[in-house]
């Protein structure tokens, strides 16, 4: 179990498979905000929903950008 995880949490780890060009996106994504993948899966996620409007709160975990930097909108 990872730092950012506790016994409450549903866990959907080996359940998704992404194309490679979506792995290689995904991966950039986590280099440049410094994030583990599933934690940005998981953010990304819950910005598209909240995006659609299937989502009204805000993560427990929310990431911040650092200082001056705005997070791209969808």
């Amino acid at each position: 179990m990872s730092d950012s995880e506790t016994p409450s949490q549903p866990k959907l780890a080996g359940i998704l498979t992404f194309p490679p060009e979506v792995v290689a996106a995904l991966d950039e994504h986590c280099a440049v905000e410094r994030l583990p993948r599933d934690r940005a899966i998981c953010e990304i996620v819950a910005e598209y929903l909240r995006f659609k409007g299937y989502l009204r709160t805000r993560p427990a975990h929310e990431h911040r950008s650092p200082q001056g930097e705005m997070p791209e909108g969808l």
